[in-house]
């Protein structure tokens, strides 16, 4: 028989991973069935555990993962600029491990994954309890609220808690209850694709082709470098995007190469491969080189011999995640890197050959001083700045459809794609990053006709259409790094200030005082886009 359950496979590491928290042990109970003692578990425990998971892993990185960002940053064959950036990063992590600013303006969806074993007995609302954990942990962080719930088909608004969180229980043998907590962000699960591809992919040739347009279309705009994982095969396209994120997660690390499970294996040749071919796009490590991906994992599962599917997704450069173990002894959770400077550089790289740009300028004499430069030209931006994203810009489209002016902040400052968290007393702004700048693509022609968001600001690549609207306008797109949302907020923002649309949450319009963000010109004014050249 070759059944396999996800149960026997998921890998939660050495005891020595964890730290023993301070709430109650689970009680021990004699089960008068066969099997051995059961433990009885409060649904208060689950809570406190949730609740501690999600403030770590909002400001502690996992010290492996600083460990190939440092390794990125000392690494003589990487470009400068994406040594500069993997030192960004680390410096981020510094500033978030203080507890103050969490490391991503994007604090993602709440997620939970766990196998709880037959003999861990309990009131069975184990969802709530975690959920209330998250919710708990949110509230009590000033974490970004991202979760949309809908009021009809169409119509939405924010839940204004960061619920429903995503918490996936399954049955598992034994008195032990394992979890992994995880925080994903939009710009990188929005990375994720899934297709039924045909039986005559099991080519070499074929199958590596296809991994090289899928990864090739991955970009810049998830935060890399990126953790990249692949999943070939599946009972069902669920199973497979359900493997996806486990191994996005390192919890199927422990697979071997032989598929004795059922024919589920983990491939370390294909996993090679998947690098090359992260290295061969140049983006790197966002600002062009050769480190999109910091590692990758490949996995091969049964399937229908009539469906293949294919699955490939990250995990971004944050890797926000932490296991948990309740057992008889107690209650544990992975130890987080409390002291990130440790991993820097001795001496910090610089940003190469960056001008100086003033935002403050006429914003129709900014972009012709942008229009001198090339795509590819590093900056340090100083002055004001409009944040809006999706929200807003749909307000924005219905102004200019039932004949509205536009809002003179739009014709008057450069516009940023971002929506920071909520700012601690005494900040002068909450973590603050860029989001995905392709999801403005649709209205970005609309607002530039009009003289508004003639030099807009974000991460990542943009369509082709935009980069043709930015030439037709002689406007410019600037992208800043991805993923450095609390060294942004400590170094770079002078002020932060709600000016519109407040009653958009995080996604309200805000005038920002920027001082020398570091920043490249992504498209410049005759179109040349840096991401599309590579």
């Amino acid at each position: 028989m070759s059944q396999f359950s996800f149960a026997d496979l998921v890998d939660f590491g050495p005891d020595s991973a964890y730290e023993r928290l301070e709430l109650p042990a689970p009680e021990r109970l004699l089960a008068e069935a066969e099997g051995g003692p059961a433990l009885w578990l409060d649904e208060s425990v689950l809570t406190s555990l949730a609740s501690r998971a999600f403030e770590d892993i909002a400001f502690l990185m996992p010290s492996e993962q600083l460990e190939l960002l440092a390794a990125i940053a000392a690494d003589e064959t990487a470009s400068e600029a994406e040594r500069f950036v993997a030192a960004q990063l680390i410096q981020n992590a510094a500033v978030a491990a203080e507890g103050i600013l969490p490391i991503c303006q994007d604090t993602g969806t709440a997620v939970v994954y766990g196998w709880k074993g037959s003999r861990v007995l309990g009131s069975g609302a184990d969802e709530a309890a975690l959920a209330a954990g998250a919710e708990a942990a949110y509230r009590k962080k000033r974490l970004r609220n991202s979760q949309l719930g809908p009021q009809d088909f169409l119509s939405e608004r924010n839940t204004g808690d960061n619920l429903p969180a995503l918490i996936d229980i399954r049955a598992a043998r034994g008195a032990e209850y394992r979890l992994c907590f995880a925080a994903k962000g939009g710009g990188s699960a929005n990375r994720t694709s899934l297709t039924m591809e045909s039986p005559a992919l099991l080519d070499e040739k074929a199958l590596a082709a296809k991994l090289e347009e899928r990864i090739a279309a991955l970009g810049p705009g998830g935060c890399p470098p990126y953790h990249l994982s692949a999943v070939l095969g599946g009972s069902s396209p669920d199973q497979t995007l359900y493997a996806l994120a486990l191994a996005n997660l390192g919890l199927l690390d422990g697979l071997d190469s032989l598929g004795r499970a059922g024919g589920a294996l983990r491939d370390r040749v294909w996993e090679e491969r998947l690098l090359a071919l992260a290295r061969a796009t140049g983006v790197g490590a966002q600002f062009g080189g050769r480190h999109l991906a910091i590692a990758a994992r490949a996995v091969r599962l049964p399937r229908h011999a009539a469906s293949l599917p294919l699955a490939l997704g990250i995990s971004c450069s944050a890797h926000r995640k932490a296991r948990a173990l309740i057992r008889a002894d107690g209650v544990f959770l992975e130890r987080l890197e409390r002291d990130p400077a440790r991993f820097l550089p001795e001496r910090l790289p610089g940003l190469p050959h960056a001008r100086s740009i003033d935002l403050d300028k006429p914003v129709a004499l900014l972009a012709a001083e942008l229009g001198d430069l090339d795509a590819g030209s590093f900056l340090l931006l100083s002055g004001t700045v409009v944040t809006a994203r999706d929200a807003a810009h749909a307000r924005f489209r219905a102004a200019i459809r039932s004949g509205r002016a536009l809002p003179e902040y739009l014709l008057k400052h450069p516009l940023f794609y971002a929506g920071p968290t909520e700012a601690a007393p005494g900040q002068a702004s909450g973590s603050f990053g860029p989001t995905t700048a392709g999801r403005m693509d649709g209205y970005l022609d609309e607002l530039m006709e009009r003289g508004a968001s003639l030099v807009t600001i974000a991460k990542g690549s943009r369509s082709r259409a935009a980069a043709e609207a930015i030439a037709r306008h002689r406007g410019a797109y600037i992208a800043c790094i991805g993923g450095a949302a609390a060294l942004a907020a400590r170094a770079h923002i002078v002020s932060s200030e709600v000016v519109d649309h407040a009653d958009l949450g995080m996604e309200s319009v805000r005038l920002v005082r920027l001082r020398e963000l570091p920043a490249m010109l992504a498209i410049d004014s005759t179109g040349r886009d840096f991401y599309s050249a590579r």
